[in-house]
């Protein structure tokens, strides 16, 4: 299974720095290829600065040859990647995408 960083409740300008700072603590712990799941099932909320960790966290995982894929469900969640124009940056997976894609993986290794 993939390296997983879960969030929940409100990502805004009070919790941007430390999830900036734990999701590139995540990334030490990924394989260089491998990908990093940050399951945002339990995000009510993000705002600019929510997103601007995000991109932060994607832009390390680039430089350390890491993929970093979102777990939402909220279709207004992914509404707001869109309307943000960061749609394209993720790869953004519903939870049931989620579980059939870690078996895949989970086969194939195990």
């Amino acid at each position: 299974m993939a390296p997983q960083l879960v969030l929940s409740g409100e990502i805004d300008v009070a919790v941007a720095a430390d999830l900036r700072a734990a999701g590139t603590r995540a990334l030490d712990e990924v394989e260089p290829g491998a990908r990093l799941d940050i399951d945002m099932t339990a995000v009510t909320f993000i705002d600019s600065s929510g997103f601007g960790a995000l991109v932060s966290i994607r832009k390390v995982a680039d430089l350390g040859n890491h993929r970093v894929a979102l777990l939402i469900d909220a279709p207004s969640i992914v509404r707001l990647f869109e309307l943000m124009g960061l749609r394209d940056s993720f790869t953004i997976l519903s939870s049931s995408h989620w579980r059939a894609d870690t078996e895949v993986r989970n086969n194939q290794h195990g």
